[in-house]
Order: structure tokens, then C-alpha cells, then sequence
């Protein structure tokens, strides 16, 4: 293998996909650790997948575009909760709620920043995926981005 093609390639942030689980906590510390070393800015993602069913009415369509605004400002507040709680200070940290399901909703926004991700291997789910299949597994398959997958146990982080 030729030296120039084992060099990763530049990335100009990190987005970490996080579900509020104890997985994606992880994750976060190790995505920090990665923006913090260089000097790249944190993309905090919270996707949230809303679809509309088309025979809703007009009303009810608006009621849950309402309900999602909610949805959408709670969950913000949240990232910047976890923000505090598990990043060190100093890190240029963005947040990004999407309406899109997971697996698209990483895949567009490390696409759109130029960025590497950093997710946990596992996530809410639980057991369900290994029936349903695994939002992680499907990233590393789908994207055309370099995906860091943090097992849970990896709680040591690099010095």
C-alpha cells in the first residue's frame, strides 16, 4: 500500500451523533478529545425523526410542526446540558437538531461540515438492533467519511 494513500483524509470538524444514551456520552468525551487535539470545531447532533403521515389535515399538520418546534428547543437544551456536563472548556461547540432519521441526519450534516464522526457502537435501542440493525453500522456503510465507533468500554480516553 502506497504511503500517500494510508495519510487520512483533512476534515475541517467533528460531528458527534448523540441519543442521550450512556454509549453516546462516551462518544462525546472521545470527540472532544478529537476536536480538542485539533483544534477543529464540535457539531453536537440530536436527530429527532418527524413524518407526517399525507392524509393528516391541514391542522393537525400544523400541530405537529408545532409539537416538533418543542421537541426541536428541549433537545437543545439538552445537547447544551451534556455540552457542560462532559466537555472540557475551550471547545467551539455547535448544535444541529434534525428532523431527518438518524442514519441520513449524520450522514448530511458530516457531509455538509467536512467532518469525521464519532459515535458510540451502541445506542438506545438496545437489543432491538440486533433485529432492526444498527444506526452505527449503517453509518460506517453508508458514509463517505471517516466513522470513529467507540465501543462503550472504551472509557479512557487518549492522553
Amino acid at each position: 500500500m502506497e504511503a500517500a494513500s494510508m495519510i487520512p483524509p483533512p476534515f475541517e470538524s467533528v460531528v458527534c451523533p448523540i441519543d442521550f444514551s450512556d454509549c453516546s456520552a462516551n462518544a462525546l468525551r472521545w470527540a472532544a478529545w478529537l476536536a480538542q487535539t485539533s483544534g477543529k470545531p464540535l457539531r453536537l447532533l440530536h436527530a429527532v425523526h418527524v413524518d407526517t403521515p399525507a392524509y393528516l389535515t391541514p391542522e393537525r399538520r400544523e400541530q405537529i410542526l408545532e409539537e416538533w418546534n418543542e421537541i426541536r428547543k428541549h433537545a437543545e437544551q439538552h445537547l447544551k446540558e451534556w455540552a457542560k456536563q462532559f466537555l472540557p472548556e475551550g471547545i467551539d461547540v455547535r448544535y444541529d437538531i434534525s428532523d431527518a432519521p438518524p442514519v441520513e441526519a449524520i450522514i448530511a450534516a458530516a457531509h455538509r461540515a467536512n467532518a469525521w464522526v464519532v459515535m458510540g457502537t451502541h445506542g438506545r435501542t438496545g437489543w432491538r438492533q440486533v433485529w432492526l440493525g444498527s444506526v452505527t453500522t449503517r453509518t460506517i456503510e453508508q458514509a463517505k467519511v471517516p466513522v470513529l465507533a467507540i465501543p462503550p468500554d472504551k472509557t479512557i480516553c487518549p492522553k
